[in-house]
């Protein structure tokens, strides 16, 4: 990656900028603000270059007026007037009176004395407006003639510009301030934006619940992220797709295994009846018994088997029908009461209601309950005990199965309810009922529950 385009090097460069821009931005303010209305005035021919200049362009003029008649003096003052806007002027004769006053803001007398002259240069003095007084031909005896002007005209364009470019330049300033900030702002939010998409590229999931890819947008810290993200989805789809290989093989394998299984066991259990008949003594019929026995329970493990694979593999359809459940439950424990009292449990039966109807697959229900009484049978022989029960509490049906055994903790030196127990969760989670299982030492109670 070009380390110009990473995000250390552009924050680096906007701390750099954040650094370096206030200095900068009071200059370029002035320049923005002061250097235009410079030029622009300087353009509409401003008459004043300073106070000296003025002092001795006035002198000049008066010396030029050596021995000119009353009606020169007057034209030429009213000339000046006109070239320097904003000027005040006025003269004084040999004999003290005021002649041709111009554009003049005060009261002058008639007759000038020595006092009132005297008064007159004191208070201009240093003052506002800048007075210049000069002897008409350099001569005292010709009279003198005054001009008074706004000392800011006088100042330098930068001072002359007044009160209203302060205002502006602060406004050019606040406005290079707020670009700053926007243009952080700009930056910071691309990123943010950059990980927001990120984020929700990791929360969108496809049909194999994998993370969808993400388009790269830039080859930065975040772009190597993206890369190598799309990386890990690419892993994790090969991944993915080798595990459903496999899986397709093995649920393949289980069913063909108990396809080929029931065929032999079937053939079994027809000789044993035939051995059966030639047995005669009591340890031979035990025998035949528990290999009858097993033949059974490996018949069982080869139904839940197949029963597996076909839910996993959504092949085990649902077919919901409305059943009357207390008929059903009774029907049910009916079928296995002969073989608990084989094995000398006490079989009870607890139907509250008559009324109660389920919508559930018949078949699929059947099912559950066989593995339940049959896993009941199996690790519950200790208590000799089972109680089936239908009720209805606060708006829950439930079926459950009681026993006094030691729980499904106790090692009962029978296995296979493992599998048994699973396709009961799977099943009763695709009718929309609840299942659960409380079991300690002094038994089990295992609830099947539908709210109403």
């Amino acid at each position: 990656m070009n380390w110009r385009k990473s995000l250390q090097f552009k924050y680096l460069a906007i701390v750099l900028a954040a650094v370096l821009f206030i200095p900068i931005s009071f200059s370029f303010a002035s320049l923005a603000v002061f250097m235009p209305a410079v030029f622009l005035e300087k353009e509409q021919n401003h008459p004043y270059d300073g106070f000296n200049e003025l002092t001795d362009m006035w002198h000049q003029e008066a010396e030029q007026l050596k021995g000119a008649s009353d009606e020169e003096i007057a034209a030429r003052l009213k000339q000046l007037n006109e070239k320097y806007t904003g000027s005040q002027m006025f003269w004084v004769d040999e004999v003290g009176k005021s002649r041709d006053v111009l554009s003049y803001h005060g009261k002058l007398p008639k007759v000038w004395t020595a006092g009132y002259t005297v008064t007159y240069m004191k208070k201009s003095f240093d003052a506002d407006p800048f007075t210049v007084v000069a002897f008409i031909g350099g001569d005292e005896k010709e009279g003198f003639m005054v001009i008074k002007v706004d000392r800011l005209m006088l100042e330098p364009p930068i001072q002359r510009l007044g009160d209203q470019y302060n205002y502006i330049y602060f406004v050019v300033l606040a406005v290079l301030m707020l670009s700053f900030l926007f243009l952080s702002w700009f930056f910071f939010r691309g990123i943010h934006k950059r990980i927001l998409r990120l984020k929700n590229a990791m929360e969108e999931k496809d049909d194999y619940g994998l993370p969808l890819p993400i388009i790269l947008s830039k080859m930065d810290e975040i772009g190597e992220l993206e890369v190598s993200f799309n990386g890990m989805i690419r892993e994790l789809e090969e991944s993915k797709k080798r595990e459903l290989h496999e899986e397709k093989i093995r649920k393949d394998l289980i069913a063909n295994l108990s396809h080929d299984l029931r065929t032999p066991l079937t053939t079994i259990r027809a000789h044993l009846f035939n051995v059966k008949k030639e047995i005669v003594t009591a340890d031979g019929m035990n025998a035949i018994e528990a290999i009858d026995d097993k033949i059974d329970f490996l018949s069982s493990l080869i139904d839940n088997l197949l029963s597996y694979t076909l839910l996993s593999s959504g092949k085990y359809h649902c077919d919901p029908k409305e059943i009357n459940l207390s008929r059903f439950i009774r029907k049910k424990v009916a079928e296995w009461y002969p073989v608990f009292e084989e094995h000398r449990f006490d079989m009870k039966v607890d139907i509250q209601q008559d009324s109660i109807l389920w919508l559930a697959d018949p078949e699929w229900l059947e099912r559950i309950m066989d593995n339940l009484l049959q896993n009941t049978l199996r690790h519950a022989s200790d208590g000799q005990y089972i109680c089936v029960s239908v009720v209805e509490t606060d708006g829950v049906q439930q079926i459950l199965i009681r026993d006094k055994g030691k729980g499904f903790h106790h090692d009962s030196g029978k296995k296979g309810a493992g599998i048994g127990l699973t396709i009961v969760e799977m099943m009763t989670k695709k009718m929309d009922l609840t299942l659960k299982i409380d079991s300690c030492g002094d038994g089990t109670v295992i609830s099947i529950m539908k709210e109403i």
